[in-house]
């Protein structure tokens, strides 16, 4: 384990077993993190929502009308990493990869007002650095030492003709679920003492500034954690990174793959820039003293020397087909501001 690394799991042992609230932020593998007791933190420089814990007042006098126009990386080179990918799996180095990029977008909104516009459970800002407003748990754990992760897998237009049964029964998508699913109670059984699926596969309903509805398929899976938990809750969080809704399975081995397959690149007005997922599909949450609520960072806007990029993407299995995939990546691309 690197040095860094350990420094964050002691300073989260350390909050966490004093009873000091906290926000924690991490990149997708671990290796970049914020943490910031809630007394210190910079309220102008950090905003963050977590299921209506907050440390902002809601503005409710903006009325600029949202457009957000996109610039997606072409189909050619999204097939390139998408057949990297699927070669793998058909090689046997993995059940299922999520495979991301990110697009370039034009947004008639600044970062900050996306964050007080938007409709979300979980909601961060990082001045001048990114937003993002997603609508997955990554996990949340209650007083009890009770320990959940909400997996979030499948997305369909609720527009399409009987939208709900096409996703649930998409044979495709039945299997990318479950596998999540089977890796993440595989992840809560590394730190918890009983795991079980709580709920399997029921549907969260999502806005965009568009006007149109998405679906979106979860689970919920719940184990119990030993009594003292806030002692190590900096190593039971860490062991369970990088969530396993966004990198794959077996996750090792996936990782290597996701490593290799987006080296995407894009011609940008100071030359080439290379792809990187760096705060996006990390997690974020709020420790309040006595529990602790936290979210995978999908749905997020980053800012660049360039311009604004959405990162998205979605989980490839064999029998994924690239134009699907290449649509949803793009299909994910939205705000959910009414």
């Amino acid at each position: 384990m690197n040095f860094n690394r350990q420094k964050y799991i002691s300073k989260i042992n350390n909050f966490a077993s004093k009873g000091i609230p906290f926000l924690f932020i991490s990149d997708f593998v671990g290796e970049n993190c914020i943490i910031e007791t809630l007394e210190s933190l910079d309220n102008e420089a950090v905003r963050f929502w977590v299921n209506e814990k907050s440390n902002f007042q809601e503005s409710k006098s903006i009325t600029k009308e949202v457009e957000l126009n996109k610039y997606p990386v072409s189909f050619a080179q999204y097939k390139m990493a998408f057949d990297g990918v699927q070669k793998n799996i058909f090689q046997g180095n993995s059940f299922l990869t999520n495979l991301t990029c990110e697009t370039p977008i034009d947004l008639t909104i600044g970062l900050l007002e996306v964050f007080e516009r938007s409709e979300a459970k979980y909601k961060i800002y990082l001045k001048d650095k990114f937003v993002c407003f997603s609508p997955e748990i990554f996990v949340q754990i209650d007083q009890f030492g009770k320990i959940s992760s909400f997996p979030m897998k499948g997305t369909i237009d609720a527009a399409l003709p009987d939208a709900e049964n096409v996703i649930l029964n998409d044979k495709k998508e039945f299997y990318e679920h479950t596998t999540i699913v089977d890796l993440i109670r595989n992840d809560l059984s590394k730190v918890a003492e009983k795991v079980w699926v709580e709920k399997f596969r029921y549907i969260d309903r999502i806005q965009t500034q568009e006007g149109n509805e998405l679906l979106q398929v979860s689970s919920q899976v719940s184990g119990l954690l030993s009594s003292d938990w806030r002692k190590k809750m900096g190593n039971i969080l860490f062991e369970m990174l990088p969530a396993g809704s966004i990198s794959g399975a077996p996750k090792d081995k996936t990782l290597a793959i996701i490593k290799a397959a987006e080296k995407f690149t894009y011609a940008t007005q100071s030359g080439k820039s290379c792809y990187n997922r760096g705060f996006y599909t990390g997690i974020f949450g709020v420790f309040d003293g006595q529990t602790f609520d936290s979210g995978v960072m999908i749905r997020f806007i980053e800012q660049t020397s360039e311009g604004l990029v959405f990162k998205s993407g979605g989980g490839i299995t064999a029998s994924s087909i690239a134009e699907k995939e290449y649509q949803e990546m793009i299909q994910k691309i939205y705000v959910p501001i009414i």
